[in-house]
């Protein structure tokens, strides 16, 4: 029983890390595409970075509220608070 909680707990522990490293790349990775550093990235901005030939479809997925802009909760799939 104790063999199992343990692997468990590292199991948890291991998953809860790789979590947060996968936050982390979506930050640098928006910060990246928000050229002008205003908390939003734009669909010109996003067409710059992008090697997407579809870049204007992904566009429109990634920006969940359809303002026009992508916010880094909706760049890292988070709700918004």
């Amino acid at each position: 029983m104790k063999k199992t909680t343990t692997l468990a707990t590292v199991v948890a522990i291991t998953l809860m890390g790789s979590a947060v490293c996968h936050a982390q790349d979506k930050a640098k990775q928006f910060e990246k595409l928000d050229a002008d550093k205003n908390g939003a990235v734009t669909l010109e901005e996003y067409k710059a970075r992008s090697k997407k030939p579809d870049a204007d479809a992904w566009f429109a997925k990634l920006d969940a509220d359809k303002n026009g802009t992508v916010s880094l909760e909706e760049w890292s799939g988070t709700p918004a608070k």
